[in-house]
């Protein structure tokens, strides 16, 4: 069991690591294009949510896999959507307090991201992707 929360904690920061470069690469681009800061992370976080799903269904949770997609695709966005919470109240916090050049921006949204990670594991552990 130990060895298996390893691996599933590895592969999942691997995909986590998927879904910042998404995130983060389509944010970069709403951005360059004039979008203001926080309707591009608005916008940008839910494509990440679904490249991360499907994703995490089909490598770090894979035994879950004969689930139903639709049932775990809701709870694994509900789980999304608290660890967002989080993930976005920091960014905000951030650039609120301290402005939004490029360095600042990139600060909230690398600790956002952090905090909502830790959230969404356990949360995709026992809830979305439960046995």
């Amino acid at each position: 069991m130990r060895s298996e929360l390893i691996v599933q904690m590895l592969r999942f920061g691997a995909v986590g690591g998927v879904g910042f470069v998404v995130d983060g690469g389509l944010l970069w681009l709403l951005i360059s294009l004039d979008f203001n800061p926080y309707l591009a992370r608005a916008l940008s976080f839910p494509v990440a949510v679904v490249v991360t799903w499907a994703l995490n269904r089909n490598w770090t949770f894979r035994a879950t896999r004969d689930a139903s997609k639709e049932g775990q695709f809701r709870r694994y966005f509900g789980v999304q959507l608290i660890g967002s919470m989080a993930n976005y109240l920091t960014y905000s916090a951030i650039i609120g307090l301290f402005g939004t050049a490029s360095l600042t921006i990139f600060l909230g949204f690398s600790l956002g991201s952090f905090f909502g990670a830790l959230m969404n594991f356990f949360g995709a552990r026992h809830v979305a992707f439960r046995a």
